[in-house]
């Protein structure tokens, strides 16, 4: 049982039934200099709160963030609306700190 946990919290493996739609892409936002890719997991009837959140800086160097919270919310519409509000959120919240690593020293 907690291998399927891990296994769905890493993205390895199948967290989803035969009746469930596949991960897809529901929208894509600009915010900020950014674009949110929203992709509502499916998670046992419901959706998860799910994106990515890329930005291509001067230099032409793209930079993705894989964002995933552990909200699910009833209908992929109100979850859709929620990962907008919560990755935007993100963004304002992180700033120009957004894209760096925190296990690289400075």
């Amino acid at each position: 049982m907690l291998k399927k946990l891990f296994d769905a919290l890493r993205g390895s493996g199948s967290a989803t039934t035969a009746d469930e739609p596949s991960r897809q892409v529901a929208d894509t936002v600009a915010y900020k200099g950014c674009e949110i890719v929203i992709t509502p997991a499916p998670a046992g009837g419901q959706y998860r709160v799910s994106a990515l959140i890329r930005r291509t800086y001067e230099d032409g160097e793209p930079k993705e963030l894989r964002f995933e919270r552990s909200d699910v919310l009833p209908d992929r519409d109100s979850c859709i609306d929620m990962t907008r509000t919560k990755a935007e959120r993100y963004i304002d919240e992180q700033g120009e700190r957004l894209f760096e690593d925190p296990h690289r020293p400075n």
